[in-house]
């Protein structure tokens, strides 16, 4: 399965602080293998069709939503959000070309 950044995935992951982006570089490899991992997020979200892998870094405010989309044997990224960030966020469940 091939693993692609959308724009806005890959300007989030080129800000993360080092020890951060090594574990989601690890993830993705990991969801690579399992795309199926991630739990999908309900049927009432706004990003409905979606999936989501929690990853934590260090500590439990360190972590991070890797929210993707599987779309035939590709696994796009659409955003790398610390995990407590607010799902009601204005543009979040947007395309994933954003």
């Amino acid at each position: 399965m091939k693993v692609i950044l959308a724009p806005l995935a890959e300007r989030q992951l080129a800000d993360l602080p080092v020890p951060a982006a090594e574990r989601i570089v690890k993830a993705l490899r990991f969801l690579q293998a399992a795309p199926l991992s991630g739990p999908p997020y309900p049927d009432d979200s706004p990003l409905r069709g979606a999936r989501y892998k929690t990853v934590v870094v260090r500590a439990r405010r360190w972590s991070y939503r890797i929210t993707y989309t599987l779309v035939r044997k590709e696994l796009w990224v659409r955003s790398l959000h610390p995990s407590w960030y607010p799902l009601t966020h204005p543009g979040l469940a947007g395309p994933i070309d954003d």
